[in-house]
């Protein structure tokens, strides 16, 4: 606590006390004097030792919660806390690497068919003499063209709505936030998956809602904590993703969502269901999304980045009908309006019958990788699916997942730490996520296996730096 109180002694006349503890702090933090997962001192200790009144000290605390800077769990103390985005640069590759065999990034596996229909209708868009998607700026809302699409496409998804119900957006990331931006703000406590969506938990230290992490259990949520936090706490929202969840590959069934839905109803508690994986499970999953089951008070979103082609963000949102125009401004304040010229392609692709043609290849090919996943690291493996873009691995008790990270590193693989999914209060896992969406043969990718699992089997060194 020295440098917090020689800033204290630093600072001018008049200047707030609890603003300058929380830059001594930050300071602390980036410098990696104070380290991500420590304890701060007790708030009490703080005041005793810097000479300042406990509620400066409470006031610098909870500004640092509510920028992500700490996380303070009842009962245990304030914990330092590595920013989302942070955590993700160093758990997945954020570009390209040639001799990186990358199994760190949730993404389709991409084939000569994705490329050659991509192609034709780029040819065919610029021999069009009439292109209103490269000049117009409105609606802010979607073309209703792309507008009626997304309702045949969500029509597959066991989603019946209207147009006016939902915005195109700029993939499902954009959905997720618009919805969370509508619902809460630093008053509000949003509850999500123990293990969750890490843009979900970055939405929360950029809006300054509370997010709290749901325990969880085969199938995902486990709804008697849901029930238990609604009826002991003001709640607003629940984010979750009952299809595939990432990282950990639970999927819902039919029974475990209509009783989400109904404690929902009886809280008032709105639910944001991001379904991005859906379209992989539709026609063979037969459980209806939550949202169907309490409309009134849910945000659905998908996308088609996650099933038919990656570079294809749009998404589709839609709205409880009393929060439209609520969205639709935070929308227009937020980017104005998702890009016209993937919705006209997402559009024909939809109308087209193409969209749907790659999702099935899609599901082949995910099944076969699985499939590999599955004779390779079966002895590792909690959890898979063979419409998943991943597998949820356990890690050795001889390992570190930090370490074995590293080692893989050095073998040029990468696969990504549980860290960034991790919701505020909920125990970090030991086990690491593999995509298997990799730019790789089926050749490399199986080499590729045999090497991890090689790795699994080996004792660390005793000191990796010798």
């Amino acid at each position: 606590m020295r440098n917090w109180k020689q800033a204290l002694s630093a600072a001018r006349q008049g200047e707030s006390k609890y603003k300058t503890l929380v830059q001594a702090i930050i300071a602390d933090i980036d410098q990696g004097v104070l380290k991500d997962g420590q304890r701060l001192a007790p708030q009490r200790q703080v005041s005793e030792v810097l000479g300042i009144s406990l509620q400066t000290v409470t006031n610098a605390y909870k500004e640092l919660e509510r920028q992500g800077r700490v996380r303070c769990e009842v009962g245990r103390g304030s914990f330092v806390s590595g920013r989302t985005s942070e955590k993700v640069a160093i758990s997945m590759l954020d570009r390209g690497e040639q001799s990186m065999l990358d199994f760190s990034t949730a993404r389709i596996v991409h084939s000569t068919e994705h490329d050659r229909l991509w192609q034709a209708t780029c040819a065919e868009l610029a021999l069009e003499s009439d292109q209103p998607w490269m000049r117009a700026f409105r609606p802010i809302a979607g073309f209703e063209s792309h507008r009626a699409a997304a309702v045949q496409w969500l029509l597959g998804l066991g989603m019946n709505v209207m147009p006016e119900d939902l915005l195109i957006t700029n993939g499902a990331s954009q959905g997720l936030f618009l919805a969370l931006a509508s619902l809460a703000g630093p008053d509000d406590v949003v509850l999500c998956a123990g293990l969750s969506e890490h843009s979900v938990i970055g939405t929360s230290q950029v809006l300054g809602f509370t997010l709290k992490g749901l325990e969880m259990d085969g199938e995902g949520i486990n709804p008697e904590h849901f029930e238990d936090l609604c009826s002991n706490e003001r709640i607003t929202a629940l984010v979750c993703t009952p299809n595939l969840n990432n990282p950990n590959s639970c999927l819902m069934s039919d029974t475990r969502r209509r009783e989400i839905a109904e404690i929902a109803r009886r809280f008032g508690v709105y639910i944001i269901e991001d379904d991005v994986y859906g379209p992989l499970l539709a026609g063979i999953n037969k459980a209806l999304p939550i949202s169907y089951y309490v409309p009134e008070l849910s945000f659905y979103c998908t996308s088609m980045t996650k099933s038919v082609l990656s570079g294809l963000r749009v998404g589709f949102l839609v709205m409880p009908r009393r929060l439209a125009l609520r969205t639709e401004s935070i929308l227009r304040v937020n980017s104005w309006m998702a890009p016209p010229l993937l919705g006209e392609i997402a559009a024909r692709w939809i109308t087209g019958g193409m969209a749907q043609e790659l999702v099935q290849l899609q599901r082949h090919l995910i099944a076969r990788r699985q499939a590999m996943v599955t004779h390779e690291l079966g002895e590792f493996l909690i959890r898979n699916h063979p419409c998943s873009l991943s597998a949820w691995l356990s890690v050795p008790e001889r390992w570190e997942a930090e370490g074995l990270m590293r080692e893989l590193r050095r073998k040029q693989i990468a696969l990504t730490l549980p860290d960034p999914f991790v919701a505020p209060g909920r125990p970090k896992p030991r086990a690491v996520r593999l995509c298997v969406g990799a730019e790789c043969t089926e050749e490399e990718m199986a080499q590729g296996l045999r090497t991890i699992h090689e790795t699994f089997l080996q004792y660390p060194k005793v000191n990796e730096f010798f």
